[in-house]
């Protein structure tokens, strides 16, 4: 079958290498795709353009969409194809479904609602009542623009100066436009994050490897939060225990509710000792952006099967694997860790068009994943604020993380990165 991936991201670039290696694609597509990418597969269209990617999978003869990014699953790409072209399959969750991510208020309303363990929150659409839910509560407190903001509509604040000023910017100075025009203002957790995916097509779930991400800029979990400096899985924080009772208190309510498809992603926060005091900070209706890049070289053979199946064919044959009260896909042992090169600035302003200069062979069980990149005149230059991911893969969590910082250091030899940053605690903190 032919298949198109949309989005541009190290994301997409990781599943273009994933599912261009199924037995079932033929073809493998993606829009608009990097550099890190050949000529001959990308499609550069507005992706947020229903008709015109309609066009494209008849033009291409396209029998698979997978959604990369948020924003066309939020905007209802699932329910557009499914009023017009019903054969077609398209990974991922319906508009209503995808506002688990597409609005904090939403998601924080239902998890209320559905009895999900979450932290205390309160939402506001105004100045003067965002304010007062700050005045009469405690701190540290976690602020969240209410919509889509690429990873950066979450701040954490100690003392109310600067969350009032936060929220100056958000409603004032209109920071993060139609995403501001609401705010959830969270309690704030104490405990170790993890991320949990989970591939859900309607009525049952499979568990994909784990996951940590690292949210922060710099080192020591110091500065703005990023889209993801970083990740690595198996993450180390969830136990068997702990996914099982997700599963029962997370996943079956969200099923229950949206009979959802395609990938649920669960940010916790979890004590590892105890399951039960796991509560979700937040949910996403895609794979993340950097674990995507560390999960999929933990998958155990073809991807496409698993993808078809979360789709509704139930023609799908997938391998599948019994634990304490779940089924997970098959994994790979080892670890895979994955670090982002990012540009100076980032996750504030930054540098476009500087040039890479990237070596044609790498060593074993390294990867370079293109994020941020485009090729102009025949050079790969940097196009955004995450440019770079290196990912390694080897038997345990220390030797993967010295692979990657081996290659990084000789990748420094060769090549001008002083434009550049990244975290060298990938792995540690």
């Amino acid at each position: 079958m032919n298949i198109l991936i949309l989005g541009g991201g190290g994301r997409e670039h990781a599943m273009y290498l994933k599912i261009k290696n199924s037995s079932l694609a033929k073809n493998v597509y993606i829009s608009p795709g990097n550099a890190g990418i050949n000529d001959e597969c990308r499609i550069n269209i507005n992706i947020e353009d229903f008709d015109r990617v309609s066009q494209i999978v008849k033009e291409y003869d396209i029998s698979l969409i997978v959604v990369g990014p948020e924003v066309p699953l939020v905007l209802g790409i699932k329910d557009y194809f499914k009023n017009a072209m019903p054969h077609l399959f398209v990974f991922g969750p319906d508009k209503k479904s995808a506002m688990l991510e597409g609005s904090k208020v939403f998601s924080d309303q239902f998890m209320k609602e559905a009895g999900i363990p979450a932290p205390m929150a309160s939402s506001a659409n105004n100045l003067d009542r965002a304010i007062s839910i700050i005045e009469d509560g405690p701190l540290p407190i976690v602020i969240k623009a209410d919509g889509l903001a690429a990873g950066k509509g979450v701040s954490i604040h100690h003392d109310k100066k600067s969350a009032i000023t936060k929220l100056e910017d958000i409603f004032k100075d209109n920071i993060f436009g139609e995403a501001g025009k609401s705010v959830l203002i969270q309690e704030f957790l104490e405990g170790e994050e993890s991320s949990l995916f989970a591939l859900l097509n309607g009525k049952e779930a499979l568990i994909l490897p784990t996951a940590r991400d690292y949210k922060a800029a710099y080192e020591n979990n110091q500065g703005p939060n990023t889209g993801g400096m970083g990740s690595f899985s198996p993450g180390e924080a969830l136990s068997s225990s702990h996914i099982q009772f997700a599963c029962e208190n997370i996943i079956k309510p969200v099923l229950d509710k949206f009979q959802y498809t395609g990938i649920l992603y669960i940010g916790l926060m979890v004590d590892r000792e105890n399951p039960e005091a796991s509560k979700v900070l937040e949910f996403n209706c895609r794979f993340g952006d950097p674990e995507t890049q560390s999960i999929l070289p933990m998958i155990e053979g073809d991807i496409v099967p698993y993808l078809l199946w979360s789709c509704g064919n139930n023609d799908a044959l997938i391998p599948k694997i019994k634990d304490d009260g779940f089924y997970k896909i098959p994994q790979k042992t080892g670890c895979a860790l994955n670090v982002v090169i990012a540009s100076n600035g980032y996750p504030s302003d930054y540098d476009k068009g500087i040039a890479l200069n990237l070596p044609d062979t790498l060593p074993e069980n390294i990867h370079i994943i293109h994020a941020g990149t485009e090729k102009i005149s025949n050079k790969i230059v940097s196009n955004g604020g995450r440019v770079l991911n290196i990912v390694g893969y080897a038997k345990n969590l220390e030797e993967s993380k010295n692979l990657v910082y081996k290659f990084i250091e000789s990748l420094k030899k060769t090549s001008e990165l002083s434009d550049f940053f990244y975290r060298n605690d990938i792995g540690s903190a």
